[in-house]
């Protein structure tokens, strides 16, 4: 099973789905790396370690990033996420399947804007914005990478490239 299958398990098997059509996640209090604080893309708030990650953070011997598989928007009712293996994402009940089936069932979408580090192959986060040049920076989520990109806020949908994705590792 791919990773972001036993993530959508993780999802399904811990979300709470409300009869007025909303989602509840638990709120978590994991810590997370000083280093990854990604902001949601909509309201610029630092984001947090889902509670779907049920297993502690942990660094691997090969990378200096810890593996983080899911943060999300505390704001109320905001359906961002962000992964550095998936970028930004929102997650919302699948109403289709809902009426079909009376079941349960998530639409997991891929955010518009996505900037993908030319290195590590990873999906940039928004370090921090700029509310006067409308500036989104992003970075790279390894620790040891200082790789960013400047992105205009607002902007078509996207995918950005850093530099270097072209070259033979």
């Amino acid at each position: 099973m791919s990773r972001h299958r036993t993530s959508y398990a993780r999802c399904a098997a811990l979300c709470t789905f409300v009869r007025d059509g909303s989602i509840r996640f638990q709120r978590m209090t994991k810590p997370r790396p000083d280093y990854l604080r990604p902001l949601c893309p909509i309201h610029y708030e630092v984001m947090v370690i889902s509670p779907l990650v049920s297993e502690p953070l942990a660094v691997t011997a090969t990378e200096s990033t810890a593996e983080i598989h899911d943060c999300e928007c505390l704001v109320d009712g905001c359906p961002q996420h962000y992964s550095p293996s998936y970028g930004y994402f929102t997650v919302a009940r699948n109403d289709d399947h809902w009426a079909a089936t009376g079941s349960s069932s998530l639409r997991i979408r891929r955010g518009p804007i996505q900037a993908i580090c030319g290195e590590h192959r990873d999906s940039m986060f928004l370090e921090s914005f700029d509310r006067e040049t409308q500036v989104e920076n992003f970075r790279c989520p390894q620790e040891v990478c200082q790789q960013t990109m400047k992105i205009v806020a607002g902007g078509p949908p996207t995918y950005l490239l850093g530099e270097g994705f072209f070259e033979e590792p």
